[in-house]
């Protein structure tokens, strides 16, 4: 993301939306393109031996892409007959659309119908007064919703601008599911298998893998609410201080508002600071004509978080826990691992299906959990690193008959500049995935165009191709210093189309290194790529 203390004024409400594609906005600036950018001659002749269609070559000849590095790839979904091809087989910064090779792979690994199991145990008895003399354990899984997006009919919810984007730009909105729900199911269970106190401790396992800082979150195996605290603040009467509701309320935190309502058209400005641990001090302005804002605060501990949480939640079942509810996790109090018993167990949730986590990853291009799928891939593989997991990408390359030089990935997100591949190269990996039984739980976790997920803006709803194409997109942008503008270093979107005759392509389009002066000319970019797409369902 873009760093709000490293970026301006000017550049700082350009970077908040370019998330809008997601992407990612990386906080380091520009710096030199591995390779010479050609000059817009060359590409123009280019794209005129390719054949293009006379609406794309017209984009690239506007003044907005003199600078730009384009490559696109379109091809016959069953045959792999070229449609169109400009610098197809050279890697470009990928972005965002690095998740449909680790979406892919977690796919390949897991199936759509595996769930998440995560067990509480007891660790000691329980007598005839329902007291448990021991610990009570929940042992995480990796489960990257714990229920808290789960909907009556089995899906797991989104919106089209997350949560987890909302400190980025004024525009997030929550899904309204009980990001408890997972949870409170837990502490039902363990308060109908006749528990009534604990007298020993709550504690959370988190063994499965070392917790990792990565970015702006802790990859962890625990997770409940994306290890966020939601904040949604709403003004009042100008000069009055704004409402503040909190998401999950917890004693884990203290949450205190500094938030005055301002006049309408005064600018927005609020951020969240944290000066102890439990405290979180929301300070700015809102104008009263804006509806709410929702910010996010990234909790330091999400073993102890999630150790509070679940007290609270048995608390709230009747359940009495001598144990005080804040405080440290006491994982040194845990058995050795292996050690729980089936007869122990007094409580399990069950996730939903996999393909709703893969849903999740794509539709809102999922940062955390998009990372997340790297350490699953390491687990099916018995390992614990994120490098191994990285490692475990490749047998799907290799699967797909890509050649494994012609990919470079260091993440699961998309977020590192040495996440590279070229348009044929993805269009590769999307051809390849058609043909396998787990395809259509693929297909439907994409975005689909002009409709939801990140795709929902990047053609208008009048348009002809709105609706008929799933896509994954990316955008990376950093920092001009010596221009004070922005630089769109990769824009990105690759994924399915029926075309107006109906015949059924992969595509891949790619620019990198577009200047771009404020918010305008990024939406502008976002639009005009959804044009290029548009002129693909014309022509074919």
């Amino acid at each position: 993301m873009v760093s709000q203390k490293t970026l301006w004024g000017m550049v700082l409400c350009s970077a908040m939306l370019i998330q809008l594609a997601l992407g990612n906005a990386h906080p380091a600036f520009l710096s030199s393109a591995a390779e010479e950018t050609p000059h817009a001659a060359a590409v123009f002749a280019a794209a005129a031996e390719a054949s293009l269609p006379a609406e794309i070559t017209a984009l690239m000849e506007s003044p907005r892409y003199r600078s730009a590095r384009w490559g696109l790839h379109v091809a016959d979904r069953a045959s792999g007959e070229v449609i169109y091809d400009l610098n197809g087989g050279e890697m470009f910064i990928t972005a965002s659309t690095t998740k449909l090779f680790s979406g892919a792979a977690a796919l390949d690994a897991y199936g759509p119908v595996y769930r998440f199991e995560t067990p509480v145990y007891r660790g000691g008895a329980v007598d005839n007064q329902g007291e448990l003399r021991g610990d009570l354990i929940l042992v995480a899984s990796g489960d990257m919703t714990m229920g808290g997006r789960d909907t009556p009919d089995g899906r797991i919810d989104f919106t089209s601008f997350d949560h987890i984007y909302a400190n980025a730009a004024p525009l997030a909105s929550l899904t309204p599911e009980d990001p408890l729900a997972g949870l409170n199911d837990l502490a039902r269970q363990v308060a109908e298998a006749g528990i009534r106190r604990v007298s020993g401790n709550v504690i959370i396992d988190a063994r499965l893998f070392p917790s990792m800082k990565k970015d702006e979150y802790i990859l962890t195996p625990i997770w409940v609410n994306d290890n966020l605290i939601d904040l949604t603040i709403k003004p009042a009467s100008v000069g009055q201080p704004a409402a503040l509701e909190s998401r999950p309320q917890t004693a884990a935190y203290q949450v205190q508002s500094e938030v005055q309502t301002v006049a309408a058209g005064q600018p927005l400005g609020v951020t969240v600071e944290s000066p102890r641990p439990g405290l979180i001090v929301v300070k700015g302005k809102i104008p009263v004509d804006q509806t709410q804002l929702v910010q996010t605060y990234q909790v330091e501990d999400p073993p102890a978080f999630a150790r509070t949480l679940l007290i609270e939640a048995l608390q709230r079942q009747g359940v009495v826990v001598a144990a005080s509810p804040t405080g440290d996790n006491p994982a040194g109090q845990l058995p050795p691992t292996g050690s729980y018993r089936v007869d122990q167990r007094v409580a399990v949730h069950r996730s939903l299906p996999f393909a709703e986590n893969i849903k999740l990853v794509l539709k809102v291009s999922h940062n955390q959990h998009a990372d997340m799928l790297v350490f699953l891939l390491a687990l099916k593989n018995g390992q614990t690193t994120f490098e191994a997991g990285m490692q475990q990408i490749l047998p799907l390359v290799q699967a797909a008959g890509i050649d494994r030089d012609a990919v470079s990935l260091s993440d699961g997100r998309g977020g590192e500049y040495t996440d590279l591949f070229g348009p044929r190269t993805v269009t590769q990996l999307l051809r390849y995935m058609s043909t396998r039984a787990d395809f259509p739980t693929y297909h439907d976790a994409l975005p689909i165009l002009g409709v939801d997920g990140t795709e929902a803006d990047t053609v208008s709803t009048d348009s002809p191709v709105r609706g008929k194409a799933v896509a994954k997109s990316g955008m990376t942008v950093a920092g001009d210093a010596m221009h004070q503008r922005l630089i769109v270093m990769a824009r990105a979107l690759a994924g399915y189309m029926t075309t107006r005759s109906g015949r059924e392509v992969v595509f891949a389009t790619y620019l990198n290194y577009i200047p771009a002066a404020g918010l305008d000319d990024v939406q502008t970019v976002i639009k005009e790529q959804g044009r290029m797409l548009q002129a693909i369902f014309d022509h074919n």
